[in-house]
Order: C-alpha cells, then sequence, then structure tokens
C-alpha cells in the first residue's frame, strides 16, 4: 500500500509540476503577443509615414536632378564662355603684336626716309 501511495504521489508531482509548465508557457505567450503588437502597430505607423514621405523624397529627388541638370548646363555654357574668352585675349594679343611690328617698321622707315 505504500508503495501506491508513493506512485500516485509522482502522478501528482507530475502533474502540478506539468501544470506550472503550462501556466509559465501561457504567460509567455501572452508576453509574446503583447509585444508581437506592438511591433505591427510599430510596422504599421511606420509603413503609413513612409507612404507620405515618399512622395516627397520623390520630389526632393526629382529637384536635386533638375537643379544638378541647370549647374551642368551653367557649366557648359560657362566652359563655352571661357573659352570663347580665351580666344579674344588670344586673338587681341595676336593684334597687338601684329600692330607693334607693323609700328615699329614705320618708325624705322620714318627715321630711314628723314
Amino acid at each position: 500500500m505504500h508503495s501506491l501511495s508513493s506512485q500516485s504521489f509522482m502522478w501528482i508531482a507530475l502533474g502540478v509540476a506539468a501544470l506550472i509548465v503550462a501556466l509559465a508557457l501561457a504567460a509567455v505567450l501572452i508576453r509574446l503577443r503583447g509585444t508581437l503588437g506592438a511591433v505591427e502597430e510599430l510596422l504599421d505607423t511606420t509603413n503609413e509615414e513612409m507612404k507620405e514621405t515618399l512622395p516627397e523624397v520623390r520630389q526632393t529627388i526629382e529637384n536635386v536632378n533638375d537643379i544638378t541638370s541647370g549647374v551642368n548646363v551653367g557649366l557648359r555654357t560657362g566652359g563655352r564662355g571661357l573659352a570663347a574668352f580665351g580666344r579674344g585675349v588670344s586673338s587681341a594679343v595676336y593684334g597687338v603684336r601684329v600692330a607693334g611690328q607693323s609700328l615699329v617698321r614705320t618708325v624705322r622707315g620714318g627715321f630711314g626716309d628723314g
């Protein structure tokens, strides 16, 4: 009879242990559900904010592209203008040199006649 009561005690202890494990598991799952709910809410909020922000970001990128395009056109135009200015300076220097040589020839020729 003594072995029967120890066997019953073992079954009762096993049942109580299983109940404690089940309660602990239920508590963990309840906390996990709360955490997952908070994460889901955060993801929904983030998703909504991204939907609102993306058009603005796209518009900003388009504005930056427009600005960059304008700067490129300005740089090309400035480069062409600078090249034309350089050609103008070269032409002016050449003209001054030719005029100087002509003046020197005229002055030498004029002194030789007198």
